[in-house]
C-alpha cells in the first residue's frame, strides 16, 4: 500500500527552515536575554562565595534550562490548543478510523514541522553547543529515534497518535525544566515541588499512559481499523510499533533514575540534589544499574537489552 501522507519534498524544507530558526533563536535568545539574566542572578551577594568556574558552569546550565523551557511550554500550550479543537483527541479509537485519508489540519502540519525541526536541532546542540553529560549516548540516540518517529508518523498519516504522544512528552520536561531553574537558583521549595510534579508527570503519562493506552491502541485496537483496508499495512505497523517501543525503553531507563533522585531527595530531607545523569548517583549505585560511566556505547547497548527484557514482560502482563 502506497504512503498517503504528506509528500516529503513540500515538508523538508520547512522543517529544516524551522531547524535553523532554532538554532538563530537559541543564539540571539542566549546573549539578549538569558546568559545576561544568570549572570545577574549568580552575582548577587548569596552567589559570592562560588569561584568563577562554578559560577560559569552554573550561567550554562541556567541558560540551557531557561531555553528548553521556553521552548516546552511554548509548544505544549500549542498542542493543547490544537487537540481542543480536535473531536478524536480524547478517543483512542478514533486514532486510526479513516486512515490513510485523514485529513490534516494546518495548524496540526505546522506543529509537526516544528516539533521535527527542534529534534533535529536538539542533535546538532548536544554534539556542539549543550553541557555533555553522562548519558550523553542515550540522549542523543532518544533524539534520533524521536526524530524519526516524528517524521514516520506524520509522513505515514499517523499524526493523530503521534500529536497525543508529543502532548504526553511535553508536559513532563516543562516540570523537569522548572525545578531545574529553581535548583540552580537555591529556591529549595519550589525545587522540590516542581520534581515532585515531574517525577509524578513521568510516572502517569511515561510509564502508565503512554504504554498502556497510547502503545496499545497502537499495537492492538489499530488493527480494528486498518483491517477494514484492502490491504493490512504489516511494514508500517511494525516499524512504527518498534519505535514506539524503543522509545518505552528510554522511559524505563530515565524512570529509574528518578527513582533514585528521590530516594536521594529524601535522604537529603527534601532537597533536590545533584542531577542524577552527572554520574555521581549513578556511580553509588553502578551495581543495581549495570551501568558503566566510562563507556558510553557500553551504556547503550545496557539501557536497550536490560530494560527491553523489563518492558516486554511490563506489558506481557498488563495485556495479558
Amino acid at each position: 500500500m502506497a504512503i498517503r501522507g504528506p509528500d516529503a519534498a513540500s515538508v523538508l524544507p520547512m522543517t529544516l527552515l524551522f531547524s535553523l530558526g532554532f538554532f538563530c533563536a537559541r543564539f540571539v535568545l542566549d546573549r539578549l536575554l538569558y546568559k545576561p539574566l544568570a549572570v545577574y542572578l549568580f552575582t548577587s551577594k548569596a552567589s559570592k562565595l562560588m569561584n568563577d568556574e562554578a559560577r560559569q558552569a552554573k550561567i550554562v546550565k541556567f541558560s540551557e534550562s531557561t531555553w528548553k523551557l521556553t521552548y516546552y511550554a511554548s509548544v505544549q500550550a500549542w498542542v493543547l490548543l490544537i487537540i481542543k479543537q480536535e473531536p478524536w483527541s480524547l478517543d483512542t479509537m478514533q486514532y486510526f478510523d479513516g486512515w490513510p485519508n485523514q485529513p490534516i489540519p494546518s495548524s496540526l502540519r505546522l506543529f509537526y514541522m516544528c516539533q521535527c525541526g527542534f529534534y533535529i536541532y536538539s542533535i546538532f546542540a548536544l554534539i556542539a553547543w549543550e553541557t555533555r553529560r553522562k548519558d550523553f549516548a542515550v540522549m542523543m540516540s532518544h533524539h534520533v529515534v524521536t526524530s524519526v518517529l516524528i517524521g514516520y508518523s506524520f509522513l505515514t498519516g499517523f499524526f493523530r497518535i503521534g500529536t497525543i504522544i508529543l502532548a504526553l512528552h511535553d508536559a513532563s520536561d516543562v516540570f523537569l525544566e522548572t525545578a531545574k531553574l529553581c535548583k540552580y537558583t537555591e529556591k529549595e521549595l519550589g525545587a522540590s515541588l516542581f520534581f515532585g510534579l515531574f517525577a509524578l508527570s513521568w510516572l502517569l503519562l511515561r510509564l502508565i499512559y503512554f504504554p498502556f493506552w497510547i502503545i496499545k491502541t497502537s499495537s492492538y485496537q489499530s488493527i480494528i481499523s486498518l483491517r477494514k483496508l484492502d490491504r493490512f499495512p504489516t511494514t508500517l505497523y511494525y516499524v512504527f510499533n518498534t519505535m514506539l517501543l524503543t522509545l518505552l525503553v528510554f522511559h524505563v531507563y530515565w524512570g529509574k533514575l528518578i527513582f533514585l533522585m528521590i530516594m536521594k531527595q529524601l535522604n537529603n530531607k527534601g532537597k533536590v540534589g545533584e542531577d542524577v545523569r552527572s554520574g555521581k548517583v549513578l556511580f553509588l549505585c553502578c551495581n543495581q544499574l549495570l551501568f558503566d560511566l566510562h563507556s558510553p556505547f557500553f551504556s547503550l547497548s545496557d539501557v536497550f537489552f536490560t530494560n527491553s527484557q523489563m518492558v516486554l514482560g511490563y506489558l506481557h502482563t498488563f495485556y495479558l
